[in-house]
């Protein structure tokens, strides 16, 4: 199943266990496995709007030079996206499919 949201010129997108950061304007993509996905909130500011970082996760860290990595939501997108984040934790949580 896919599950995927726009934030203005991305397209945020979870297709089985691969999370994927994509532009409708550029030649962006950014593809990251379930489970070395990292999300980084901070807010809400004095206008309600949350600042959230996507990475690969290394040590516990966001790796920030593994490309693109910033979003700015108002509160209903970070509602919209914080329902994202808890789909692709359950797949992170899931664990690979068996073969």
């Amino acid at each position: 199943m896919v599950y995927e949201m726009q934030v203005e010129h991305l397209i945020l997108r979870l297709e089985g266990r691969v999370f994927e950061v994509l532009s409708d304007q550029a030649d962006f993509g950014q593809r990251i496995h379930v489970s070395v996905v990292g999300f980084a909130v901070k807010g809400p500011d004095r206008k309600g709007n949350y600042k959230v970082q996507i990475g690969m996760l290394h040590k516990g860290e966001i790796n920030k030079a593994a490309g693109w990595n910033g979003i700015e939501l108002d509160e209903a997108g970070f509602a919209r996206f914080s329902q994202l984040v808890k789909i692709v934790h359950a797949a992170r949580d899931a664990g690979p499919e068996p073969w």
